[in-house]
């Protein structure tokens, strides 16, 4: 008994020591810091947003307007603030990142996309409190053809993936 006891300790002590040292390395080459600080916040908008898109169109197809106005009035506010986290005016916003829009002609574009998907999630509210799924549905549609997928086709070059 006392002899298994000595062995657990020993490998959890085994467990922690490589632990910390994957970690250390993981430091030491720098994969840690400076590439999540760019793409990982791309992602995690992009993924605010579509998880909100999916709610709309649960809320859309279960006929739970509540979700679809909260959820669209949510795309709305995350798209206010996206240029402003995407292209930073000040310096500080820029230092250290690897993932830097600097484009003015891509900024353009992109605050297009982005003030028009505010206007639109808004207008999608809107149109959700007349409880008609069909309305709601077809302006959902063209929002996701007309917003989404034409700033991913301007703005990825390997966008639709086949």
């Amino acid at each position: 008994m006392k002899k298994t006891i000595q062995i657990c300790i020993v490998l959890l002590y085994l467990f922690v020591l490589t632990t910390s040292a994957g970690s250390f390395v993981n430091r030491a080459y720098g994969e840690d810091s400076v590439e999540k600080h760019g793409t990982e916040a791309t992602k995690i908008v992009m993924h605010a947003i579509g998880a909100s898109m999916t709610k709309i169109l649960e809320g859309i197809l279960n006929a739970d307007f509540d979700i679809v106005f909260k959820e669209s009035n949510r795309i709305s506010r995350i798209s206010v603030d996206m240029v402003h986290l995407f292209f930073p005016d000040d310096k500080w916003g820029l230092e250290g990142r690897k993932f830097k829009m600097s484009d003015n002609t891509m900024r353009n574009k992109y605050e297009k996309y982005t003030k028009k998907l505010a206007a639109d999630s808004k207008k999608l509210a809107e149109i959700s409190k007349n409880m008609d799924s069909m309305e709601t549905y077809e302006f959902f549609d063209t929002m996701l053809r007309n917003i989404c997928f034409a700033c991913h086709i301007d703005s990825r070059g390997d966008w639709p993936v086949p």
